[in-house]
């Protein structure tokens, strides 16, 4: 069989520009260089490896992107070198999707089974080393949460907090402050692989350079604050002779080489505070907290019953987590055994009002059990023997319009793309009963230690509905377990795209 991959060209003739090329299989081809590559995972099926995605720079400065399927990128992969100057031909020109954009070209250049790429290594074009989609802060904000575009931006980093910063195994969450304009600063969340790198980059012990460049981000609006999320094509800058670093500098007054500060959260925080739905809200949103973990006490009245998600769940006898359904029968993801036994669980979202914010609170068993003195696999076969309708019980909407002070445990888990839960771990009438007599007053806590959690006042913000996603959710009634499995979640669409 032929081989795909050519040898090396000594010279180049007649090669398409990037704006010449027209849809369908052609038989033109082209010249540019191979500025950058990285592996696209589809994020709604647990990361499944989609293909290689590549990004190509001509002499006329103009980019466009290809993709290598997944039958096909173990036989590229070997022939790809980010700066090289390769010709591509034999390929197929499709439309760009109108989500998730990564280049300004409305074309794409799609590898097939006849397609070739070879390096250029004599007379080649003159080629800039770099090209990028740069956003400023006006352009982002009109692009948050529409996934239209993953955008590059370059801003200057005024602090970076996260987990085990100095360990570049790590893929847990790291956020950076950014300065992207004279008085605006956005949050850059790092994920995965980007997490791993940066960390790497922290390794390497350089803390002087501080202007960054980052590509391939989706920005997102949360609490009033901008995300900048990274995506698998993430990759980060710091030359000083890049023309947008450059530009920055000079636009912004940025310091190129100004040492910024490292907050590593390992230990979490471990004390406990009385808080409200709003200041649950900032830690989640204020980057200065939100890789830490910590336990809060929060008073609220119960609104009522989310009946989106339904009430129960089944679970393995074995250890607790939900069973899958694979056709007509149930299967368990943990435990390898085809005895597999499944018990009727709780899992009741609450929906939860402190007289100036709302949100959803989760419940699991062990905590459900408890409040409404009722055994849920008792109440799913009343729920069958009643012709199967899918009611929700009548214990738990007595439930609506009854205080209680909650006991929430905030993780990392609680920060990933697509979960942005509180669940509940505790619940009781009064502070006193949860704190065995330390609190005295919940006024008196609220003025005695505000200022000590790091927590801020917010405004009022209006209703807020956390929890939404449902489909992986861990099957156990206690908070330890789900951290446990917490790395096993899922990601959906919400934040990143379906593929890059």
């Amino acid at each position: 069989m032929t081989s795909a991959v050519s040898p090396v060209a000594n010279a180049v003739v007649a090669h398409s520009t990037f704006n010449s090329l027209r849809l369908g299989r052609t038989s033109q081809f082209v010249v540019g260089r191979l500025i950058r590559f990285w592996d696209s995972r589809n994020i709604k099926k647990n990361g499944e490896f989609m293909g290689i995605t590549i990004l190509l720079l001509n002499e006329l400065d103009s980019v466009i992107h290809g993709f290598i399927p997944a039958n096909r990128a173990s036989h590229y992969r070997p022939d790809l070198k980010s700066g090289s100057i390769v010709k591509v031909d034999r390929f197929e020109v499709a439309r760009c999707a109108h989500t998730y954009k990564i280049t300004e070209h409305q074309f794409v250049i799609r590898f097939t089974p006849s397609t070739r790429i070879c390096e250029v290594l004599t007379d080649a074009p003159v080629i800039n080393s770099e090209k990028f989609m740069m956003r400023r802060y006006d352009h982002l904000h009109v692009l948050s949460n529409t996934n239209l575009e993953l955008p590059d931006v370059v801003g200057e980093i005024r602090s970076v907090q996260g987990s085990d910063l100095r360990n570049d195994a790590a893929t847990t969450r790291v956020v950076v402050r950014l300065l992207i304009e004279p008085d605006v600063t956005v949050y850059l969340s790092l994920w995965d692989e980007a997490a791993s790198t940066f960390r790497g980059l922290l390794k390497a012990g350089d803390k002087t350079k501080s202007v960054m460049l980052v590509t391939t981000v989706n920005p997102k609006l949360f609490g009033g604050n901008m995300y900048l999320n990274s995506t698998p094509g993430t990759r980060f800058f710091f030359d000083t002779n890049l023309p947008d670093i450059a530009e920055f500098v000079s636009r912004v007054g940025g310091e190129s080489s100004k040492v910024f500060p490292l907050v590593d959260t390992l230990q979490g925080i471990k004390k406990k505070e009385l808080v409200s739905i709003a200041d649950l809200n900032t830690f989640i949103s204020n980057s200065n907290e939100q890789t830490q973990e910590a336990d809060f006490f929060c008073k609220a009245r119960i609104v009522g019953v989310v009946h989106e998600n339904g009430w129960s769940f089944v679970a393995c006898t074995g250890c607790n987590r939900k069973l899958e359904r694979i056709g007509t029968s149930l299967s368990c993801n943990r435990c390898v055994t085809d005895a597999v036994t499944g018990v009727v669980r709780f899992r009741v979202e609450l929906a939860v009002d402190d007289g100036n914010d709302s949100a959803t609170f989760v419940f699991f068993d062990k905590e459900m059990t408890k409040l409404t003195k009722q055994d849920a696999a008792v109440l799913a076969l009343d729920e069958a023997a009643n012709s199967g309708e899918k009611n929700i019980p009548i214990c738990l909407e007595e439930l609506t319009d009854k205080e209680f002070v909650f006991q929430i445990r905030v993780t990392p888990f609680n920060f990933t793309p697509n979960y942005r839960t509180f669940t509940v771990s505790t619940i009781t009438e009064d502070i006193i009963s949860l704190t065995h007599g330390k609190i005295e007053e919940d006024e008196n806590i609220l003025r005695s230690n505000e200022g000590d959690s790091g927590l801020k006042k917010a405004p009022p913000s209006g209703p807020y509905v956390l929890g939404e996603n449902v489909g992986e959710e861990c099957g156990t009634a206690d908070p330890p377990e789900i951290a446990v499995t917490r790395n096993n979640r899922k990601r959906s669409s919400k934040w990143n795209a379906p593929f890059l």
